[in-house]
């Protein structure tokens, strides 16, 4: 079951420390003990199926920039400007992706060629919001697997609701991850 947050603006937020164990029950642990969970709908039930083959998202990827921080509202909206800056500034033509989320984590796709442009473990994502004054952009902070540094990396959505879906399907997504760890492992 989910621990409901104490405000309206954690039913769109959910974080967690990326922690400092390499195995995966330490791993859980951190997460569990650290996680804030999003308010799970009262459809969560049915819900369950779809996602664990992954719920796909058409987006516009804004950008990555370094964080210090695995978690915090002050530490993503200050990150989320600074992309949002960044793109303004690029006269390019933003990256359209389709963006899988799944108990596994999340899955980023080219959505004109289909090649897979990245693959995050739900393991490394620390942190995932819609944020406040940018409501169409959606952000997760995950720990790079090749440098272990921590990024934070934005979307454009088309709609405010299509981000706050994201963020709580993401949410979604880890607490269904969670309840498969805790069952694999029961009674050991």
């Amino acid at each position: 079951s989910s621990t409901a947050a104490g405000s309206s603006e954690a039913a769109t937020r959910w974080g967690g420390s990326a922690g400092t164990s390499h195995g995966a029950a330490g791993r859980w642990l951190i997460l569990l003990r650290d996680f804030v969970f999003a308010e799970l709908p009262e459809s969560w039930a049915d819900m369950q199926e779809p996602l664990l083959e992954g719920m796909c998202f058409t987006l516009k990827y804004l950008g990555m920039t370094l964080v210090e921080k695995p978690k915090g509202e002050d530490m993503a909206a200050a990150a989320i400007r600074r992309i949002v800056a960044t793109a303004r500034v690029g006269a390019r033509k933003f990256q359209k992706v389709i963006l899988t989320v799944s108990p596994r984590g999340i899955s980023l796709q080219d959505a004109d060629t289909k090649e897979m442009v990245e693959n995050i473990s739900i393991y490394r994502i620390s942190y995932c919001t819609t944020d406040k004054l940018q409501n169409k952009v959606f952000a997760y902070v995950a720990q790079s697997q090749e440098s272990g540094a921590l990024e934070c990396h934005a979307f454009l959505s088309p709609k405010k609701k299509i981000a706050q879906a994201v963020t709580l399907t993401v949410a979604q997504a880890f607490q269904m991850a969670l309840d498969l760890w805790e069952a694999a492992h029961a009674g050991r």
